[in-house]
């Protein structure tokens, strides 16, 4: 491992397993990444980036191998596309997500996972002023129902929900979405995506719930699974 890896991340890597489909792999690790861990043709898409966002990049790559080498894959490199998302190697799926303290990275073989999206954000209230750009008016209904103090970090547990989304759906089909493109109802553990009522393009929809959890000031959400339809908004 070339990131810093302590026992916080552990007990989350571990968490996360336990929720986990069998069939994937999930490393947890600092973002202090060795630049020198990076492979030539990664280090392409960092080129002239700040040392932070290059540190960063190096410890989700650096995960990604561990969490391929967990499911028996071969160390490859995981470059970026024009629009900077990882480029896995072929048969393989996954996702990278971080925050400024943390890095998870979750793999699988494309025959088993087919699709995984991931997000990680700080467990905190988004400022007020966010809200009608990440939320939908039958969200925004919902929130109004909470008390005061939850609402704001209702719209981040949304807001990482959408982030997972996007992930997932962005390898197959190339699509660039609006946050309020998509609907999510959040349960206690799980939440369902639904296209937005004034959404009036096709919208891929994964064939299992996504799943969220918070830890340690943390909210992770995912989707692993294969797409079940095309949908439209009503």
């Amino acid at each position: 491992m070339t990131a810093t890896v302590k026992p916080k991340h552990l007990r989350l890597q571990a968490e996360l397993q336990t929720r986990l489909e069998s069939d994937v792999s999930v490393v947890c690790t600092g973002v202090d990444g060795d630049l020198g861990s990076l492979w030539p043709e990664e280090k392409k898409a960092i080129r002239g980036a700040v040392v932070r966002r290059q540190r960063e990049f190096a410890a989700g790559r650096a995960a990604a191998r561990e969490a391929m080498a967990q499911i028996g894959w071969p160390a490859e490199a995981i470059p970026s596309s024009p629009d900077r998302s990882p480029v896995w190697p072929a048969g393989m799926v996954g996702s990278i997500a971080h925050n400024g303290h943390v890095c998870v990275a979750i793999a699988g073989r494309r025959d088993q996972a087919h699709a995984i999206g991931i997000d990680i954000e700080e467990d905190i209230s988004l400022s007020t002023d966010l809200w009608v750009t990440i939320c939908t008016p039958n969200e925004l209904a919902i929130i109004a129902t909470l008390p005061r103090s939850e609402r704001g970090r209702w719209v981040t547990r949304l807001f990482c929900a959408k982030e997972a989304f996007y992930k997932w759906q962005y390898p197959q089909t190339e699509r660039m979405l609006d946050f309020c493109d998509v609907e999510i109802t959040l349960s206690r553990t799980s939440f369902n995506v639904l296209p937005a009522v004034f959404e009036d393009s096709p919208l891929l929809l994964c064939e299992r719930k996504g799943r969220w959890l918070t830890s340690n000031g943390l909210i992770l959400a995912w989707l692993i699974g294969r797409p079940v339809s095309q949908m439209r908004g009503e």
